[in-house]
């Protein structure tokens, strides 16, 4: 199982917004640590990156992009198929059947489209954008959210079993938390509001593997 993932290396920007954790690296870096998986963290600067990105060109890749993985050698770019591929070589954190294939697919299009809007409104929009997100796009998002761990018994997306998506949902709730409430706080929301998400985070932080590792110091 996590034989297969020797010689892995997990690469990112050192910071984002002042925060060694914020971004997609700790999507990654999170389900790495939860399955116990040797690996190494290189960080770049973002003059580092833009000579990276043409080494890479150059090397014949497509569309390098951060974060992004190498197992062996080889490269795997954009955050969610590069999980996808973690999970399939782990045989873990996927779905059991089409059925569950599907939603796991699904929810990752609803997340990807929060996080568009999240880093719109954080990176390239003015006061006004940043409010519509505040008061529109976030709300949305912990509605959605909370519908959808309603669905199964059990905390995660698919229940008991916790998949990749879980890790990519906690970890853009610890980012909007960080950047619309507090940079020093944790993925948090009104339990009394969005009561499965809140089940869902507390079973999150408290996985074993994850306790000492969510706040990378």
């Amino acid at each position: 199982m996590a034989t297969e993932l020797k010689d892995i290396k997990l690469y990112y920007f050192t910071q984002v917004k002042g925060s060694k954790t914020i971004g997609r690296g700790d999507y990654i870096r999170l389900m790495l640590e939860d399955a116990s998986v040797d690996y190494e963290y290189v960080r770049l600067t973002w003059d580092q990156w833009k000579e990276k990105k043409v080494e890479l060109l150059e090397q014949g890749e497509i569309d390098p992009t951060m974060p992004y993985i190498t197992i062996g050698g080889k490269h795997y770019f954009k955050t969610l198929p590069a999980m996808r591929v973690i999970a399939k070589k782990l045989g873990k954190y996927n779905g059991e059947n089409e059925e569950e294939e599907y939603l796991l697919d699904a929810y990752s299009d609803s997340m990807n489209d929060w996080m568009t809007k999240w880093g719109t409104a954080l990176f390239v929009g003015n006061e006004e954008t940043l409010k519509t997100y505040k008061e529109t796009h976030r709300v949305n998002a912990h509605k959605m959210l909370n519908r959808m761990f309603s669905l199964n018994k059990g905390p995660y997306v698919l229940g008991e079993k916790i998949t990749y998506i879980d890790f990519f949902i906690y970890h853009i709730l610890d980012d909007d938390t960080k950047t619309i409430v507090d940079i020093e706080a944790e993925a948090h929301v009104d339990a009394e509001t969005y009561p499965h998400v809140a089940t869902f985070i507390e079973a999150f932080k408290n996985r074993p593997n994850l306790k000492g590792s969510i706040a990378l110091q």
